[in-house]
């Protein structure tokens, strides 16, 4: 009994699927933030543009892949949009689960001196 109490009170990771309404939300209020460079408000819109267009690279009857370009083209817009932005900017749009945003985050690479 006490382990599946334990089991209830550890905090879960949330699922990609249910971030995607807290990613719109953030997307959208950075979008409005004068301290986001324009680049990166112009492919924050590309991408919303994109999704919404009825036109594909991968027609999105096909099973299996219809969506595939929609996937990719969100994690590459998304991966660029954390590593523009100064992270004191995110973690103000974000809001109080940092735990979440520094795992969607991808880690900075060190440049090698030389």
């Amino acid at each position: 009994m006490a382990e599946a109490m334990g089991e209830r009170s550890q905090v879960q990771q949330p699922s990609a699927l249910s971030l995607l309404p807290r990613l719109g939300t953030f997307l959208y209020h950075l979008a409005r933030e004068p301290r986001v460079p324009w680049t990166v408000k112009a492919a924050v819109v590309g991408m919303a543009v994109y999704l919404a267009s009825p036109i594909d690279l991968i027609p999105d009857w096909i099973p299996g892949a219809g969506y595939l370009d929609d996937i990719l083209l969100m994690g590459i817009v998304i991966n660029y949009v954390f590593a523009k932005i100064p992270e004191e900017v995110l973690l103000e749009h974000w809001g109080e689960d940092i735990e979440t945003l520094r795992g969607l985050r991808p880690a900075r690479r060190r440049r090698k001196a030389g």
